[in-house]
């Protein structure tokens, strides 16, 4: 049976929109998820997800449950309620079932990044509206950062950093630093012995030696690359 036949079915007894609608909130509950984070993972419009989470989208569209159920690791028929879930999602999606697997984490300004680490408590789907998702595992006080344009071509231009404060940096490894008390940066971590020398992303200044001032504020752990 067609997606289409399946819908027009579901529509016949008014079960569609409550079915869509239920298991929906039912995925965003259980990965701790706000239709925002839904919207800017799926690319949805917000006020589409908006419109299908109130009941007011009677019959959405095929696009928009392929985008949701790809998202979470479900298959349409499951979405629509014509199939229950199980679990074992897809190979390769976001599984909140296994929440243990995956991690919100909120995007940040650049301004805010050393306030971040000691005001964890102040970031909550209810007052943060910028959030990423990772698999990757890492700490309760990771942020993400946009790539600023002063980064490129190292980092491409409206990317996504994932920085963990809590991960130890080895040699090789580009950090967020605030030397001196300055607005962080990145700068690329060299190790002598017990010396860290930083390396600006491009210049050919020699590698500076880590000051006691210098704070190293978290280790990159991923970049998420702006394909548009």
């Amino acid at each position: 049976m067609s997606l289409d036949n399946k819908k027009n079915r579901l529509i016949g007894s008014g079960k569609l929109e409550l079915n869509v609608r239920k298991n929906i909130r039912y995925l965003m509950d259980e990965a701790g998820m706000i239709e925002a984070e839904l919207a800017r993972q799926t690319g949805i419009p917000q006020t589409t997800i908006n419109r299908v989470l109130l009941g007011e989208t009677l019959d959405p569209r095929a696009t928009t449950l392929v985008s949701i159920s790809k998202f979470f690791g479900v298959t349409v028929d499951q979405l629509i309620g014509h199939l229950p879930f199980n679990k074992n999602p897809i190979e390769g999606a976001y599984h909140p079932t296994n929440k243990v697997a995956w991690s919100m984490i909120p995007i940040v300004d650049w301004d805010i990044v050393r306030a971040w680490v000691f005001q964890r408590e102040k970031f909550i789907p209810s007052s943060h509206n910028d959030w990423i998702t990772t698999e990757r595992g890492v700490s309760e006080l990771s942020f993400a950062l946009r790539t600023l344009p002063q980064m490129e071509p190292r980092f491409k231009k409206g990317s996504t950093i994932i920085v963990d404060p809590k991960q130890k940096y080895k040699d090789g490894n580009f950090v967020v630093v605030s030397c001196n008390g300055a607005t962080p940066t990145v700068r690329k971590i060299t190790l002598d012995g017990d010396d860290v020398y930083f390396s600006r992303l491009y210049s050919s200044d020699n590698p500076s030696l880590k000051q006691k001032m210098d704070e190293i504020i978290g280790t990159i752990v991923e970049t998420r690359i702006n394909e548009s």
